[in-house]
């Protein structure tokens, strides 16, 4: 499940039009949510609040042998009018799924969007600003996202901890997102690595988001790429993925396959995940790879659970499409080769988010299982 301030992330992007989705980096989201969900780890207490339309707080206290929290703030200069409580958010807001197309962002963007007065640009370059600190000790971790234009923006982020070299690492993200292709051009301090991700994008569903018609049936093609180099060991990185999703919006079953690839590591993963109903969804997983032989297959699924309506409710509430209508999630998902399982429920009782999961796996030490329980219980206001 999401932490508050990672919905409070989305939220932004949502309020400045910005489609994190159109990036390399979630190019195999769908497959991942469903096979590599994260589990809460001990167990945690998160108390979150908005206390205005441009700012938001959060306070988390764990336990997983030994206690710690963190203090986290964040500003928005954008208003975030459409910030849900705990008790009132949809689910599927805070719950990592499976991943339905979005619009893709029209190029024309940067040309209408623009506003000038007196030969000067004034339209806002919207910013968010977030940081945490966690305790005890002094780690800091902070964020900054500037909007530079109706297509582009700068993602800084930063941590602070004298455990780490050079006590910490800065990284500037700059991305570019036209629609139909996004780069992105990254540095980072650590070991002054820099780095350039792209993904372009082709089918009938790659049309512009304002086009009037839009068709009952969508198909996208995806493919792209991802190159680093770490100035500091001398160590390059490569990485290439294709990925094609399809969906209806009468009829038929999304799938979303994707073959990803890192030539110098050689290793191979392919990926096929489809949404069998509105409640349900579906992912398997092969591994290989080309020097060593080892390989892994990896299944996984997610089910949710529509809340019981009576009466007159009951009529108001019977379309499928409603997300509302869901009050948990159960998933599960095993690796062959690790001989692992993992199990995580996800819902909402009395006003509070809950998160809870058990991972089983095979004792390097000994024949046995050895079971990992974690709970997570988030409260926002």
């Amino acid at each position: 499940m999401l932490q508050y301030m990672e919905y409070i992330q989305r939220c932004f992007y949502k309020s400045t039009e910005w489609n994190e989705q159109n990036s390399y980096t979630f190019v195999a989201e769908t497959a991942q949510n469903l096979l590599d969900f994260k589990l809460p780890q001990g167990i945690s207490l998160n108390i979150s609040s908005q206390p205005t339309e441009n700012s938001a707080t959060s306070y988390k206290l764990s336990s997983s042998g030994f206690v710690n929290g963190s203090i986290a703030y964040l500003y928005s200069s954008s208003l975030l009018k459409d910030v849900k409580t705990s008790r009132d958010i949809d689910l599927h807001n805070v719950v990592s799924g499976y991943k339905m197309m979005e619009p893709l962002r029209d190029p024309n963007d940067d040309l209408y969007k623009q506003v000038w007065l007196g030969g000067k640009r004034i339209d806002s370059k919207d910013l968010l600003l977030y940081g945490r600190l966690f305790l005890p000790g002094t780690a800091l971790e902070a964020m900054l996202i500037r909007r530079l234009s109706p297509l582009s923006q700068l993602v800084v982020t930063c941590v602070s901890d004298s455990q780490l070299k050079n006590n910490g690492a800065v990284t500037f993200n700059y991305q570019l997102d036209k629609g139909k292709y996004c780069h992105e051009f990254i540095y980072s301090t650590h070991e002054s690595l820099f780095g350039i991700r792209s993904i372009f994008n082709f089918g009938p569903s790659a049309a512009l988001a304002s086009a009037p018609q839009p068709s009952r049936s969508a198909s996208r093609l995806s493919m792209g790429y991802e190159l680093y180099y770490g100035v500091s060991n001398k160590s390059p990185g490569f990485s290439t993925a294709v990925r094609y999703t399809s969906q209806s919006a009468y009829t038929g079953t999304p799938i979303t396959m994707t073959l990803l690839a890192n030539p110098l590591m050689g290793h191979l993963s392919a990926t096929y995940a489809l949404r069998t109903t509105t409640a349900s969804a579906f992912a398997s997983r092969f591994d290989f790879n080309v020097y060593s032989y080892l390989s892994d297959l990896s299944i996984g699924c997610e089910i949710w659970r529509k809340l019981r309506f009576s009466g007159a409710d009951s009529d108001a509430t019977t379309n499928d499409n409603d997300a509302n209508d869901f009050s948990s999630v159960f998933k599960a998902s095993t690796s062959i080769s690790n001989q692992s399982v993992r199990l995580l429920w996800e819902g909402r009782f009395h006003g509070f988010l809950i998160s809870s999961g058990l991972a089983l796996a095979r004792s390097q030490m000994s024949e046995n299982f050895a079971p990992r329980f974690g709970l997570e219980v988030q409260f926002s206001s």
